[in-house]
């Protein structure tokens, strides 16, 4: 029997129960059953379903359809931060990125693949197709006085002085890696006198010195459009004279640093010609950054104009978060076709693709022109027959390449 405890209140006992006492007279009452809201399911089943929302489709996509459709309109997000399949590469590992590595840190040199976050790394480090190793050094330090919007290096009105013994050191490290094409680069140095044009000329023929055999290209700031400190540079012996028009020109204030801009890396590019007919030009569009299709054929047509030999077109990739967003992921298709445009335009070598760089497999290239030496004598031959200068190695250049692509389309056409 629960225990209660039994009080007099005006005569009358009233009984109060414990909190623990079970008693029929004090139970809840039950619960009502839970209403199942039949009218709604029904109307959910007689409802429309996942194909009434799809129109204009005779059958279902299937997977790899679907994938397609997501990616096409996921590249025209501003500011996506997934990447699309054909951007996603391998980590850079390998002996020779290990060697190539090590060296640097001894010498204390620099690399614009490490500092701007290049994704070929491996690829160009550990050799192509042809096994040709390239490397891009970046001379002059590691930060430069400008900030353009694109770019992951780091910047500083007062960078480090030169370092006197780099034309050395860099000549010394590439010899010994036994590279076949080497790239040099550089920050930007409003900050010094000659805006390091004499120090890139100095590295140029200490390379020579050391490595005679080596193809060298060098990536050049603009020297502020001033012939005296392009001239030093274009005459010291190198190969491959590159500076980047970067973007098309309705986009350079907003993407480049406000002391760039179009027509002075059109004027420094022109002039290298000038001075130096016979020397290779080269030049490089980012895509993805806004531009317009015609603004592209346009800046291939002025870079065509003022003589630029190669061109290379590749996709805009977002550093960190503090750069400008990417604007649209092109299509592998899109690129594509702007190698197509370069090579009606007349450039001796398009390249043009999502993960190509300025250096991206800049020496296959240049290997790739030592195999057609072969046929140099009778592409010559043929200018002959035509009134045209046979000696002329721009004509027996372009007259190879487009054979070459001939060969190249019958040969994709056969598999």
């Amino acid at each position: 029997v629960p225990l209660a405890r039994v009080t007099a209140t005006g005569g009358h006992h009233s009984r109060r129960h414990l909190a623990t006492e079970t008693d029929a007279a004090v139970t809840m009452e039950p619960k009502p059953e839970r209403r199942v809201r039949k009218e709604f399911a029904e109307k959910l089943k007689g409802g429309p379903g996942f194909g009434d929302f799809i129109t204009g489709m005779k059958e279902p996509l299937t997977p790899e359809q679907a994938m397609q459709q997501a990616e096409a309109v996921q590249s025209k997000i501003p500011g996506n931060s997934r990447l699309p399949r054909w951007l996603k590469t391998d980590i850079p590992t390998g002996g020779n990125v290990t060697k190539i590595r090590k060296t640097l840190r001894e010498l204390k040199l620099h690399t614009v693949c490490e500092e701007a976050r290049c994704p070929n790394m491996s690829e160009c480090w550990g050799g192509g197709k042809h096994g040709t190793a390239t490397a891009t050094i970046m001379i002059m330090g590691d930060t430069c006085t400008r900030g353009c919007r694109f770019c992951s290096v780091k910047t500083s009105k007062t960078p480090a002085a030169l370092d006197a013994a780099e034309p050395e050191n860099v000549a010394t490290a590439l010899a010994a890696w036994g590279l076949d094409y080497v790239v040099l680069t550089s920050v930007d140095r409003d900050d010094l006198p000659d805006f390091g044009s004499a120090h890139f000329a100095s590295t140029v023929r200490n390379i020579r010195e050391r490595a005679p055999q080596m193809m060298i290209e060098c990536l050049t700031p603009d020297f502020l459009g001033r012939p005296e400190l392009i001239e030093p540079v274009a005459l010291s012996g190198l190969d491959v004279y590159a500076h980047n028009i970067e973007t098309v020109e309705a986009l350079q204030r907003s993407v480049r640093d406000h002391r760039a801009n179009y027509k002075q890396s059109m004027f420094v590019l022109a002039h290298v010609k000038k001075t130096k007919p016979t020397l290779l030009t080269k030049s490089s569009i980012m895509l993805g950054v806004g531009e317009t299709d015609e603004e592209v054929l346009q800046t291939m047509k002025d870079l065509r104009a003022v003589g630029v030999d190669i061109v290379t077109l590749g996709q805009y990739m977002r550093p960190t978060k503090r750069h400008m967003k990417v604007h649209e992921y092109v299509t592998p298709e899109k690129f594509k076709h702007w190698e197509q445009v370069g090579n009606d335009l007349g450039f001796l070598y398009t390249a043009s693709g999502p993960l190509v760089r300025s250096s991206y497999k800049a020496g296959e290239f240049f290997i790739s022109e030592i195999l057609r030496k072969r046929s140099a004598v009778a592409a010559a031959k043929a200018l002959a027959a035509e009134g045209r200068d046979g000696s002329n190695l721009r004509d027996i250049s372009a007259s190879i390449a487009t054979e070459e692509r001939k060969k190249a389309a019958l040969d994709s056409a056969s598999i």
